[in-house]
């Protein structure tokens, strides 16, 4: 055996050197470092600077640097409350677009008389509930005031109210500009027991009028040198969509490396949301697709991703399925989609909730926008969004370990096996080391049948350019959605 040596054979006063070498010192699967990013916007209160990316652990920090009743916040607050821990949450502030416009909703009260019977006057506000009390001493105008100052008093919302020129009216701004406040949801009634004042009547038209989108090209200025493994961003309108696709496709190559996925919610009818799918085909981008329901889209994309990534972070081929979304409100009952429906959801590249008997929502499939290869074939081999979480650890896992525990070798084409003492990368190592992650990997329930593994795998070693380079087909363990069971009755004697 030939030891290598510590110390230069030139180097002779009398001397003891000790080295100590990590590089072997954990052994078997490692985790991968995975952080949710949220993008959104914040308000003039809080303290951060815009196009800053940042780490927000606590509540308080999320409403000193983006301010109370902005998107971001609200974001912050339904990510945490999904996330498992250890799951570290950074946020990015984008301005709203240049002159952007606020949405706005005219809320009235009639009719102008006195309340003919005491009650509650209740509103919900992206699912938040507020609520007034009511006499028959009330008219429509002291109703509307006491409307105002109860929404205004609730600073968590993203909207405030005030007074128009008809006292009897509430008009509600949403605190942000750009189209995305036009999502927030309005309803004075949604559980069954939910009843206004007879006699009463509140008219709720839906936020409109909010326009100009954000540039989310900041984003990826700042996230150079920066891997967050799921982002949430709530800008779905084509230019930005474009721009994120184009940013993850690259971060997905070999020369970079730096892969994520992106999650986003839509909300509409079937017809308006499979429309929207049918413009996107990125493996890397995600969508949860609502209808009717109560939670702004922003907010549920940020539930959703922070439960899919903590699941990630324990197994990323278990198939996000049954995961309830903690806060969402979802359509009330009656209003979600049928079966048919779903499945249409599922097939356009969306991703549709399941809703319970008490409008809680759980995930039932996680699907990515991908459905079809750049010549317009079909093609789901990355429609599974648990397989792309399943590779990107595969690489990440593999990559790494050659980057911790094989720097500093030599090459060898023609040795044959490696010289003991000697760190010397052969071809036959690289087949070991490749083979036993997969042993690994089976281990744990990643991957499967070892056989068709070390028949494909193909290792070579390039020696005037110094590389090991390694060809394999690795058999990733899928996902259980369906089971199907055939019963051949058989009645009476046989």
């Amino acid at each position: 055996m030939s030891l290598p040596n510590l110390l230069s054979l030139n180097f002779l006063v009398p001397f003891v050197a000790a080295k100590n070498d990590f590089s072997r010192a954990i052994r078997g699967l490692r985790g991968m470092q995975r952080r949710l990013l949220l993008v959104g916007h914040k308000v003039a209160a809080g303290g951060i600077a815009l196009n800053t990316l940042t780490t927000v652990t606590t509540e308080a920090d999320a409403i000193a640097q983006f301010g109370e009743g902005s998107m971001l916040v609200a974001m912050w607050r339904q990510a945490k409350a999904n996330a498992d821990l250890g799951l570290p949450i950074d946020c990015f502030a984008i301005a709203p677009g240049v002159s952007a416009v606020a949405a706005t909703s005219t809320i009235a009260i009639t009719p102008p008389g006195n309340v003919v019977m005491s009650g509650e006057v209740m509103m919900y506000v992206g699912g938040e509930r507020v609520s007034v009390g009511v006499t028959t001493n009330d008219t429509a105008n002291t109703v509307a005031t006491k409307l105002i100052n109860a929404i205004n008093a609730n600073v968590k919302l993203p909207v405030t109210a005030a007074a128009t020129v008809n006292l009897y009216e509430c008009q509600l701004t949403c605190r942000w500009g750009g189209p995305t406040g036009n999502d927030i949801d309005l309803r004075t009634a949604y559980y069954l027991d939910d009843r206004l004042p007879n006699g009463l009547t509140v008219t709720v038209p839906a936020m409109s009028g909010g326009a100009v989108v954000p540039d989310v090209t900041p984003l990826i200025s700042a996230m150079n040198l920066y891997r967050a493994t799921e982002i949430v961003c709530p800008f779905t309108d084509s230019a930005n969509m474009i721009v994120l696709e184009n940013e993850f496709a690259a971060r997905w190559l070999a020369n970079n490396m730096q892969d994520g996925t992106v999650i986003n919610a839509i909300r509409g009818t079937e017809a308006a949301n499979t429309t929207w799918l049918s413009t996107r085909n990125s493996p890397h981008v995600h969508t949860i697709t609502t209808t009717k329901d109560c939670t702004s889209p922003w907010e549920t994309a940020a539930m959703a991703g922070a439960a899919i990534e903590s699941q990630a972070a324990i197994d990323p081929a278990m198939p996000a399925t049954g995961v309830k979304l903690s806060g969402y409100k979802g359509p009330s009952q009656g209003n979600h989609w049928i079966i048919d429906q779903l499945n249409n959801m599922l097939v356009a590249g969306g991703s549709p909730l399941q809703i319970a008997a008490d409008y809680t929502g759980t995930l039932l499939r996680m699907v990515t926008n991908y459905k079809k290869t750049t010549a317009g074939a079909a093609d789901r081999s990355m429609a599974e969004l648990a397989w792309i979480k399943t590779m990107s650890y595969y690489r990440w896992f593999h990559v790494t370990e050659f980057q911790t525990k094989y720097q500093g070798f030599k090459l060898a084409q023609y040795i044959t096996d490696p010289i003991p003492g000697q760190k010397i990368m052969t071809k036959q190592l690289g087949e070991e080391i490749m083979i036993g992650l997969y042993k690994l990997f089976m281990d744990v329930g990643l991957c499967q049948n070892m056989d068709y593994y070390r028949k494909t795998l193909v290792v070579e070693v390039d020696g005037p350019n110094g590389k090991l380079k390694v060809q394999d087909e690795p058999v990733i363990v899928t996902q259980h959605y369906q089971t199907e069971i055939s019963s051949y009755v058989v009645a009476g004697q046989v």
